[in-house]
């Protein structure tokens, strides 16, 4: 069963029949989900979950990031052409799946939070203004979105919550690329700004680690872009770093595996992140797998198949993708197969076909 293998990889002395396998589905395409669940989610909206439910047996997926399989959300006919559409309430998105994802204004996710109109007011934002919810109310809160995820799966996979704005993206999320960037120069006003961001991020770990049943959790920062980090290493190891031990503390005490994720390449900062106490790295196709498996091989690791790769084909070349993975991959004892970032809906179905063929022979052999 996928789940007892999913929570298994979890403990330090796991040795699976066979390496485990991480995917976010969400972004597949009608086409897909049609296709491997023999249901179109379009037709029958109502049957989203068993859909998923369908694909994620399929795909013999055991770990699941964030919020388990989708149940519902507003679905999209994106087969028209259109790039960009409205959502119910008038906001602007554009496609992820049969899903969307907001557009976004050089990088802010946190589209209801107010933009600075300076560097100043950046410098002065007050988090707990827009965020300003108890470690009680966060408990709360998460429990009960935990109790949802859990059903959802059911006995399918594990699904591992997630905090998004961990410490570097928090800036990101609210204030864009540009003005993060203008912000970060002013050395002293920034430090005492990245304090107010994790007292936020304190409060929902902590919360978080009071959650009955929890068996991992993610926290996400995306440090990087493909060309590597956007500031300079040592302006990381001035604001960034040193808030991750505290952060990541009430799961620390609580002996919750913390799996840390990157988009982008992070190979600078692996030796960071995992002496801040981070006990896994979800990460892409950038960062070399061999350095992480031959300098962290006790560690969860949980990557990189480069996701253009399935998109474009050709055929030989997601067959020499995957082999590549796996075969450098199962020599770390906790390795986990995942096509970084995801599905996505610009994955032809016969690409997805070879990939999820050839991935579930090797998962089986490189174990036995």
């Amino acid at each position: 069963m996928a789940l007892n293998l999913g929570l298994e990889l979890l403990n330090d002395d796991y040795h699976g029949v066979r390496i485990p396998v991480m995917e976010h589905m969400a972004g597949l395409s009608r086409a897909a989900l049609r296709h491997f669940s023999g249901i179109d989610p379009l037709d029958e909206p109502d049957r989203i979950l068993e859909i998923f439910r369908i694909v994620a047996e399929r795909f013999e997926v055991d770990l699941l990031w964030g919020g388990g399989l989708p149940g519902g959300g507003e679905i999209f006919d994106w087969d028209d052409g259109e790039s960009q559409k409205t959502t119910r309430d008038g906001q602007p998105c554009i496609q992820w799946g049969i899903f969307h994802t907001a557009v976004q204004e050089d990088g802010r996710h946190f589209l209801h939070v107010p933009k600075p109109a300076s560097v100043d007011e950046a410098l002065d934002f007050q988090p707990l203004d827009y965020f300003p919810k108890t470690v009680e109310e966060y408990t709360a809160q998460f429990q009960e979105e935990y109790r949802g995820m859990l059903a959802r799966c059911g006995d399918l996979c594990y699904p591992i919550p997630h905090h998004y704005t961990t410490a570097f993206h928090w800036p990101l999320a609210i204030f864009g690329f540009e003005l993060l960037c203008d912000a970060g120069t002013e050395q002293d006003r920034f430090g005492r700004l990245m304090e107010r961001f994790a007292e936020v991020s304190h409060r929902i770990t902590t919360a978080w680690s009071r959650v009955d049943g929890l068996k991992a959790f993610i926290l996400h920062d995306d440090l990087t872009m493909s060309g590597g980090p956007i500031f300079r290493p040592a302006w990381y190891r001035r604001h960034i770093f040193p808030h991750y031990p505290a952060i990541f503390e009430p799961l620390k005490r609580r002996g919750i595996p913390i799996i840390f994720t990157s988009d982008g390449d992070c190979t600078a900062f692996v030796d960071d992140i995992f002496a801040a106490g981070a006990d896994g790295l979800n990460f892409e196709y950038l960062v070399n797998l061999e350095m992480l498996v031959e300098r962290h091989p006790d560690k969860i690791l949980i990557g990189n198949i480069n996701s253009a790769t399935v998109a474009q084909g050709p055929p030989e070349r997601i067959s020499e993708e995957t082999r590549r993975c796996i075969e450098v991959g199962k020599r770390a004892r906790r390795f986990v197969v995942n096509v970084g970032g995801g599905l996505t809906h610009d994955m032809p179905v016969e690409f997805l076909e070879q990939y999820l063929r050839l991935r579930r022979e090797l998962c089986r052999t490189a174990r036995a």
